[in-house]
């Protein structure tokens, strides 16, 4: 194994953390591809990681259903505030409500550009409705709102 697979392996297997059977990262497989798409600026990539009618609810009152209207939004993004960003983040629950529908709880946020750590204020605590169609685990719901210092409800 080269010096490069086992630092991804390592990687990996720190994302996965105490999610360790392979139906969970099968599922989880879902956010390593969002990631993956947004660390290129990719909106079709993005869009394409949910399922044809699937929904993205953001802070800021963005709520978007199906693919392209998704698309369409990840790509004013990046070409605006979201110019040069990543995300990142960390699954801390898995659920599953049947064979093929799992709940993933995720803490992460967007990287600014340049960035290796989550500014708090752009900090995030998200939940993925993911759903196994034709062999392939998809997002059908997204919603994400801030956490920690970025929070703006206190009780």
């Amino acid at each position: 194994m080269s010096t490069s697979a086992v630092i991804d392996q390592a990687k990996l297997d720190a994302y996965y953390g105490q999610f360790t059977s392979e139906k969970e990262k099968e599922a989880l497989s879902v956010p390593l591809r969002l990631v993956a798409a947004w660390a290129r600026n990719d909106a079709a990539g993005v869009a394409e990681v949910f399922t044809e009618d699937g929904s993205m609810i953001l802070p800021g009152d963005v709520y978007k259903k199906g693919r392209e209207n998704i698309r369409s939004f990840m790509a004013a993004a990046y070409a605006g505030p979201f110019k040069g960003t990543g995300v990142t983040g960390r699954p801390v629950d898995v659920r599953f409500v049947s064979d093929d529908v799992a709940l993933l709880r995720t803490h992460g946020g967007i990287l600014a550009p340049g960035q290796t750590e989550i500014a708090p204020e752009l900090a995030v605590r998200s939940t993925w409705v993911v759903v196994k169609k034709d062999g392939q685990w998809q997002l059908a719901g997204y919603q994400n709102s801030p956490r920690g210092e970025g929070a703006t409800l206190r009780w």
